[in-house]
């Protein structure tokens, strides 16, 4: 691919209102991972490899960082989010080995195509659940506060991954 034909190219994914989750630090987080994303996917081949090295380093840090929020308040479907988040950076880092070692730009650049789209639904579902609790329980990600914790009555299961706890619930 030249030059020129990066220049056609359009991300799979752009920053809309529908990505907000209405948390400041979780948004901003996610709109730097979208741009990133975006500046990767439609990279020049000479710049490829150097902007997925920096998408994966800002990937680890923001995936890091809804780690240790699901951690301080106790979330209960936390590990399944924590388990999503490994599985993603391990393909994504052996994604960029293939490229570096082997030369596979192709493989690079399909995969922010997959990640965009991945992405898209992960924040709209584990990470509008996450921070729905977070609001729920007045969370403070600067301060890492939890100012109303809440707890789950004793021998209840963790609401599963992703799904909001109102709908976890059994019904009567």
């Amino acid at each position: 691919m030249s030059q020129h034909d990066t220049l056609d190219l359009q991300p799979t994914l752009t920053w809309s209102d529908d990505l907000v989750m209405n948390m400041d630090q979780m948004d901003q987080t996610h709109r730097e991972f979208v741009d990133l994303l975006a500046a990767t996917e439609t990279a020049p081949e000479d710049q490829l490899l150097q902007s997925f090295t920096e998408l994966i380093a800002h990937t680890e840090e923001h995936f890091s960082g809804e780690n240790q929020w699901m951690l301080d308040v106790d979330f209960g479907p936390g590990g399944c989010h924590t388990d999503e988040h490994e599985m993603i950076l391990k393909v994504m880092r052996e994604v960029l080995r293939r490229g570096q070692e082997e030369g596979k730009l192709a493989m690079v650049r399909q995969l922010t195509g997959e990640l965009a789209v991945w992405f898209d639904g992960h924040a709209k579902s584990m990470d509008a659940v996450l921070a729905m609790y977070l609001k729920d329980v007045q969370y403070d990600p600067v301060t890492r506060i939890v100012h109303k914790p809440q707890e789950r009555a004793e021998g209840a299961p963790p609401p599963e991954c992703g799904v909001p706890l109102d709908e976890a619930a059994p019904a009567a």
